[in-house]
């Protein structure tokens, strides 16, 4: 089962904090960790009426919506730079959320 520690070294550190960390903390998402779970999880997007993480719900957590380039997204599918998310990156997160999005 994933976890947040993993999700951390493999997606956060590696492909999101130039965006939503220490330098830089766009859209008020800072991703570093040791801050990731509680800008996350339950936390209101300012982007859309959808948090960013929703425990037990990844259909309604806006995080897989920017990940997966829905529509009805504000802004650019996540990450910006670069290639995207492998659609196994995008599951192992997905997977974190329906477990309920544990701090582990």
């Amino acid at each position: 089962m994933p976890t947040l520690s993993s999700i951390q070294s493999l997606v956060f550190d590696t492909r999101c904090i130039e965006h939503h960390g220490d330098h830089a903390v766009e859209a008020g998402l800072n991703l570093l960790e040791g801050m990731s779970f509680e800008a996350l999880v339950s936390a209101p997007s300012i982007q859309a009426a959808l948090n960013l993480v929703k425990p037990n719900d990844p259909e309604n957590s806006y995080l897989i919506h920017k990940l997966e380039d829905r529509a009805g997204i504000m802004g650019n599918v996540m990450p910006p730079r670069g290639d995207p998310l492998s659609a196994e990156e995008i599951e192992v997160i997905r997977q974190w959320i329906a477990a309920g999005a544990q701090n582990n």
